[in-house]
């Protein structure tokens, strides 16, 4: 909150509370002679966990760490877990795993017959975690199929309720520490948890009104994304199961969100070697405004090598952005240049687009 900026306001603070209080009237107890002395320890182990920043003058601030720890109440150790997950690879069983072995499910526990049930769910995933863990870990997994063992369902709904709140935490830890397309990931799997939609039409629920059984109602009519509802029209819609009413407010909602072009203008198919040219690619938006990464990179040997970033920016795309990329005549054969558009605060699918461009 910013109103701590060293020790002495620290103990000012604390001296508010009633555990100050009651350490005064009950000083051996608490050992209240060396407060002071305490709470500069719980300070060094706040710094070298990376929650806090201490200055040479003794000051204090708040990391970005400890800034998103506190907005969420987390347990530190969770927090700790987010982070590390943040500074790796991303993937799903890796979100999810993350979820499940938070320190806010430490009470869960699973009984012999729900250990089958989770097995049943899981296979062989998440054999290394305790049975707390795997049991949620095997409900968060049921909940995005949509179904839940029996045995499972006496605890899934409190399981899934604090998933979903983990998750939205570890989105912003994501997009905080520069990783978009995992912020991405698990907004998407916050909704297949929440709502057990098919991954391939989990940006259905970007669309107000439309859960579960309406998605999957569309999905039966081959529509699985917010392009598909607006190719659709309200005929489509009407045709799929959903009401006049429903369908009109859909198509509404689907206009509203972005609808994302990539515009590659004059951009090569070969250049020679040893060249090299300034090309420029426009991003679109006919639809809603949405804070965007656009990024582009450039993949050596015809897509199978080593890829490089050239470009990144983050914008809130209205209307339309501009991006520089250099095109070069390396010594590989061929360059695949590839435009991506993520949506770190949404689970609307990533815009991508490619380009070869031969070496001659």
């Amino acid at each position: 909150m910013g109103t701590v900026d060293d020790l002495d306001d620290v103990m000012a603070w604390l001296e508010t509370t009633f555990y100050y209080r009651r350490a005064q009237s009950a000083p051996d107890a608490y050992d209240f002679a060396n407060v002071r002395e305490r709470v500069r320890g719980v300070l060094d182990d706040l710094v070298d966990e990376g929650f806090v920043r201490a200055s040479d003058d003794l000051g204090l601030t708040a990391t970005q760490l400890g800034v998103l720890t506190s907005t969420y109440y987390l347990d530190m150790d969770t927090a700790v877990g987010f982070r590390d997950l943040a500074e790796g690879d991303v993937d799903e069983a890796g979100v999810l795993r993350a979820v499940a072995r938070s320190s806010e499910f430490e009470s869960v526990s699973a009984r012999r017959d729900e250990r089958e049930a989770v097995a049943s769910v899981l296979g062989e995933r998440g054999d290394d975690l305790d049975a707390g863990p795997r049991k949620v870990l095997g409900v968060l997994y049921g909940a995005m199929r949509g179904s839940t063992p029996p045995e499972l369902r006496s605890d899934a709904w409190i399981i899934r309720q604090n998933a979903l709140r983990l998750l939205a935490a570890l989105a912003e830890f994501l997009e905080r520490f520069e990783k978009p397309d995992g912020a991405n990931l698990a907004h998407r799997l916050e909704a297949r948890i929440d709502t057990g939609v098919p991954a391939e039409a989990v940006e259905l629920t970007a669309l107000d009104g439309v859960g579960s059984g309406r998605a999957h109602r569309l999905v039966d009519e081959g529509l699985t994304s917010v392009p598909d509802v607006r190719d659709a029209g309200r005929d489509g819609l009407v045709d799929a199961g959903l009401s006049g009413g429903v369908a009109d407010a859909v198509i509404e909602q689907a206009a509203a969100l972005p609808d994302v072009s990539i515009d590659w203008g004059d951009f090569p198919d070969s250049v020679a070697r040893g060249e090299n040219s300034m090309q420029e690619v426009t991003v679109h938006n006919d639809g809603g405004a949405a804070r965007v990464v656009c990024r582009v990179t450039a993949t050596r040997d015809g897509g199978t090598g080593e890829t490089v970033e050239m470009t990144s920016t983050t914008t809130y795309l209205d209307d339309a952005t501009t991006l520089p990329v250099g095109v070069f005549g390396a010594d590989d054969d061929a360059l695949v240049y590839a435009v991506e558009v993520v949506f770190p605060e949404s689970v609307l699918d990533t815009v991508h687009e490619e380009r070869t461009v031969e070496i001659v």
